[in-house]
């Protein structure tokens, strides 16, 4: 698992390396974005050829996937104060765990079964119920 419940401390530690992989995406996001304001504000709207019709709906995707992005927490220790409550979904038949922080945005726990879930799971919960 790689995940660590450090009951002593309160808090979860979270081994995936998610932070790199991330600033990957956003980086590719931002040229993407940066390569459709190029071609749209370069090019006069009569000479458009199909490349630049084709990179503005690949530049909107881009924009809205940054935004999606910014609103994901890449903690590696979140501390179980600052977790507001689990959320269990599903994803192509796929269950997933992500946790939603009381900063607004949500961190995704790289979870292998439904029983790593329900530990996890119960973790947060009975902490949660300790403290009120």
């Amino acid at each position: 698992m790689k995940i660590k419940l450090d009951e002593e401390n309160r808090q979860l530690k979270i081994d995936d390396n998610i932070k790199i992989t991330y600033w990957m995406l956003k980086f590719v996001m931002f040229t993407n974005i940066f390569q459709m304001l190029l071609r749209v504000f370069k090019t006069p709207v009569a000479n458009w050829d199909f490349l630049t019709w084709l990179w503005i709906p690949i530049g909107l995707v881009s924009l809205f996937t940054l935004y999606y992005f910014t609103n994901l927490s890449t903690k590696e220790v979140i501390p179980l104060d600052e977790i507001q409550h689990p959320i269990l979904k599903n994803f192509f038949g796929r269950k997933r765990l992500s946790l939603k922080l009381k900063n607004g945005k949500a961190r995704h726990i790289p979870t292998h079964s439904i029983k790593e879930m329900e530990q996890i799971q119960k973790f947060i919960n009975s902490s949660q119920k300790a403290t009120t």
